[in-house]
């Protein structure tokens, strides 16, 4: 089996300040290709999607000179979605041609999570667009509730690519099933959205999950968006606050074990390839 890993991330907290893991203490040290390396040892991985690991947002240069610097270290590190203010038309430009000198960079992401109506407005639309027409993906990494208004915003940008994080970070903890489905059936329904298998462990309970208690929501998702939308991702080093990158792995592999080779290799290698342009 290949696999591209489209979701993981990568940091050194002595060079840049990740202020949201000073809320996760098992997340604030250094991770750096060689953790990853340790922690998916054994597996097929061969080419990765490096994602923004939200820094300060005006250090977002250094997030990318960083990135490209560990290509050195792990040459499978062939893509970066990196961060840019996308409804700041001004400042949007200037990231955008810093970005022309940075090949890693094959996307977008600017969480809105905490402001979901900021995603609906005109100079974000704009900016969407903008992305689009300078060949960038844009991630998509939110909550339920953000997600009526990200709908919004997909509606208004037909031609940019969007990617769906963590299937949209299904509040599996209080078995939310009904309006998981209500989000997927609006988002499959758009034809520029594809989405990731990953992130879900921490959406459940992080002591007591069980693959029974994901695959509803795996299944859902490949019902709805079918194989050649969707891609694997661990979000290393996040899913180790409640799995190994291997039992991870594993699930998402128990859970389409009757799919065919050529479904298996557009899930995990495919889409992903496709998407990010590797």
């Amino acid at each position: 089996m290949r696999i591209i890993d489209a979701h993981l991330h990568l940091w050194d907290i002595k060079r840049l300040r990740y202020p949201w893991l000073e809320t996760v203490p098992a997340l604030q040290r250094d991770f750096l290709p060689a953790d990853y390396q340790a922690a998916a040892a054994g597996t097929p991985v061969e080419a990765l999607v490096v994602v923004q690991g939200e820094c300060l947002p005006e250090r977002y240069r250094e997030e990318v000179l960083f990135i490209q610097e560990q290509v050195h270290t792990d040459t499978r590190i062939q893509a970066l979605v990196a961060y840019a203010p996308v409804e700041d038309e001004r400042l949007l430009e200037e990231a955008l041609q810093f970005f022309s000198t940075i090949p890693l960079v094959k996307g977008v992401r600017r969480m809105y999570d905490e402001a979901p109506s900021l995603c609906i407005q005109p100079s974000f639309i704009k900016g969407l667009h903008r992305l689009a027409a300078c060949g960038y993906s844009f991630d998509i990494s939110v909550k339920p509730h953000a997600l009526p208004d990200t709908i919004s915003m997909i509606v208004q940008c037909p031609q940019t690519p969007f990617v769906l994080d963590h299937l949209g970070k299904p509040d599996i903890r209080n078995r939310a099933f009904d309006t998981y489905r209500k989000h997927i059936d609006a988002l499959s329904a758009l034809e520029n959205v594809t989405a990731k298998i990953s992130g879900l462990v921490t959406e459940a309970h992080w002591q007591n999950w069980t693959a029974e208690t994901l695959r509803p929501y795996i299944d859902y998702a490949i019902d709805k968006f079918g194989f050649q939308r969707l891609m694997f991702g661990s979000d290393y080093p996040v899913v180790l606050l409640a799995a190994t990158y291997d039992k991870w792995l594993t699930t998402v592999h128990d859970a389409v074990r009757g799919c065919t080779p050529e479904e298996e290799a557009a899930l995990f290698y495919g889409t992903a390839k496709r998407v990010y342009r590797l």
